[in-house]
């Protein structure tokens, strides 16, 4: 029986690693040629503070009204229950009145299965969308969800401690901490999944004005009218590299947004060719012809796109990892490397054989004997591990989507 195990160094590599364990349950997550550093580096620049599994837009507004209410709740129930206890007790509420308004038909909403099986939520919105609350600034803090919820309770501690437990200053601190379009009481009753139009423009303000979020994506399309545009033009079936290619004649989107989100997808198409040689491997592995013959000629025709392109220039490589970094990012000697391999063997036409060989030899380095590769012979998926690449754009745009409409309300 197989584990994962890490060192546990603070609440917030705690919350990452949940994350990523629960991202790895996502169909195209697999990262077996170790790249993922690089894809990540590029989706917290054009989208920072959004996860693949973020689902509806109304969650950055409950979980901070769930936190708000806490720290308006009187000393002696606070010494009773703490934030963490509260958060969990109360996003369970939200799931259960979002499905009994809704329905099971309406998307998005978290822990629905978990109510119709009467099981709490397991996958809590508080830590799907802290680190997007803490990027918008609608929790003003850089700590951890764990860290913010002990500081929470200690400080109430202290506060009663010390006698000034029913103290207005002390009120008015704790309204610094969570900001909200309004401080209303009962806001449950009336709970839907959609924003109203205060919601939106709140979330709006957030997004438009937080310098560091500036340059991107969302923020972008939000600053200069952009959104509504795409909402009009069916932007939820927009791909990647269509809002890409869309994006590129939008001279109002700051220079660095579009030049960040053309290189992104690049070096999506670019990688995507050793992903392409992965299957194929697989495919000879198994035996399968028939699959096998099926990824060759989609490597014959990403050869041809990548060539027409020009994709792999002298300069690509430095140009992609120079971009991916910007934002103080960390990509792996090892990630740099195979990426760099990958560019000279395409750039110089090395032959089918030497490109798989490169490419297995990655995802063994990579995965060891966890590797796809050294599953039985009858192992043939129709894909595994990652395709192109969409940076989180899912997700951001029926995010925006979400926001877009509740402004029009």
């Amino acid at each position: 029986m197989s584990s994962i195990g890490w060192v546990d160094f603070s609440s917030t590599d705690r919350e990452k690693v949940s994350q990523v364990l629960a991202m790895l349950q996502e169909s195209g997550t697999l990262d077996e040629l170790g790249i993922g550093q690089i894809r990540d580096a590029f989706a917290d620049l054009l989208f920072p503070g959004f996860s693949t599994i973020q689902t509806r837009a109304k969650y950055f507004i409950t979980v901070p009204r769930i936190i708000r209410d806490y720290m308006e709740l009187d000393a002696r129930t606070q010494r009773r229950t703490s934030l963490r206890d509260y958060l969990e007790s109360q996003e369970n509420e939200v799931a259960k009145v979002l499905v009994e308004r809704h329905g099971s038909a309406e998307s998005g909403i978290i822990g629905a299965e978990m109510v119709e099986s009467k099981q709490g939520v397991a996958r809590k919105p508080s830590s799907v969308y802290w680190n997007g609350l803490r990027q918008f600034g609608v929790v003003n803090t850089a700590k951890s969800l764990a860290e913010f919820s002990r500081e929470i309770n200690q400080a109430q501690s202290a506060s009663r401690a010390s006698g000034h437990e029913d103290d207005d200053s002390d009120a008015m601190s704790h309204r610094s901490v969570v900001h909200l379009d309004v401080f209303e009481s009962g806001w449950m009753e009336d709970l839907t999944i959609h924003l109203s139009e205060s919601e939106a423009r709140f979330l709006i303000d957030k997004l438009t004005h937080t310098p560091a979020i500036r340059n991107s994506v969302v923020s972008q399309f939000l600053i200069h009218g952009l959104a509504s545009e795409l909402d009009e033009d069916t932007a939820t079936s927009l791909t990647f590299p269509e809002v890409v290619a869309w994006t590129k004649g939008r001279a109002e989107v700051s220079l660095q947004c579009r030049h960040t989100l053309e290189l992104a997808n690049e070096f999506s198409d670019a990688i995507y060719g050793a992903h392409i040689r992965f299957n194929a491997l697989i495919a000879r592995k198994s035996g399968n012809d028939e699959l096998l013959a099926e990824h060759e000629e989609l490597f014959s025709e990403w050869l041809e796109e990548i060539r027409d392109r020009n994709l792999f220039s002298a300069s690509s490589v430095d140009d992609w990892l120079q971009a991916a970094t910007a934002g103080g990012a960390r990509i792996n000697l090892n990630s740099r490397e195979f990426l760099r391999q990958w560019h000279e063997a395409i750039f110089q036409n090395q032959p089918v054989s030497s490109l798989d060989r490169l490419v297995e030899s990655r995802a063994k380095r990579n995965k060891g004997r966890r590797s796809t590769l050294f599953k039985s012979p009858g192992f043939a998926p129709e894909w595994q591990g990652m395709s192109r690449l969409s940076y989180r754009w899912d997700t951001a745009r029926t995010i925006m989507a979400d926001i877009v409409q509740g402004a029009k309300c």
